[in-house]
């Protein structure tokens, strides 16, 4: 590894540590208490040397939820593939590998879609959603093929569905679905299974 290759992988681990300092932050403390002074804190870098790497606390937040939507997207990729030959199968596992995303990184997911209580950059973050929101829509098309349904709407019938997901998901990860994350997996289930079915009789 020569001298530049050999910088920039120094750079890029650098960066990579400041990132997950703030997002261990945020899990400790929530992401009102994140600042540049504190995330060098965490890593014994001055804020000085943060600054280096990200211009200000909103570049920093920006890649972070931009990084989260590419480990989603990943993710739901990989779910949608595994099950091609069942569409149905399909949307559900896709809507699963969304759940256990946000179970797993629950602060980044919060990041992800405006409840962290910070303002963010909105055509940086229609830009990040549209990957997986893609990864939907074609599973939903494909649905609507296979069982002959018309579907005037593509991108209305995915932001329902993802409605569905956002809302039982958020719900969950403030401890306000009864009998807790089983019992609201399942109501997602049921509640696609019913739109679903509804699209199938309109």
């Amino acid at each position: 590894m020569g001298i530049k290759e050999r910088r920039e992988r120094e750079k890029y681990i650098t960066r990579q540590a400041i990132l997950a300092a703030a997002l261990e932050i945020a899990r400790q403390d929530g992401w009102s208490a994140l600042t540049i002074r504190k995330v060098g804190e965490h890593i014994e870098y001055s804020a000085p040397m943060v600054y280096e790497y990200f211009k200000n606390k909103e570049d920093m937040l920006l890649e972070l939820l931009q990084d989260g939507f590419r480990q989603l997207t990943a993710s739901m990729q990989q779910a949608s593939i595994s099950t091609a030959d069942d569409e149905e199968r399909r949307l559900l596992e896709i809507a699963d590998a969304y759940w256990q995303f946000a179970m797993n990184n629950p602060e980044l997911y919060q990041l992800m879609h405006g409840l962290a209580g910070v303002s963010l950059d909105k055509t940086v973050i229609a830009q990040a959603v549209q990957a997986s929101c893609t990864v939907a829509q074609e599973a939903i098309v494909d649905w609507a093929e296979e069982h002959n349904v018309a579907i005037s709407d593509p991108l209305g019938a995915t932001e329902i569905i993802w409605s569905l997901l956002h809302g039982l998901v958020s719900l969950t990860l403030v401890d306000r679905v009864e009998k807790g994350k089983e019992r609201a997996r399942n109501m997602m289930h049921h509640a696609i299974q019913s739109q679903l079915a509804g699209w199938k009789v309109s």
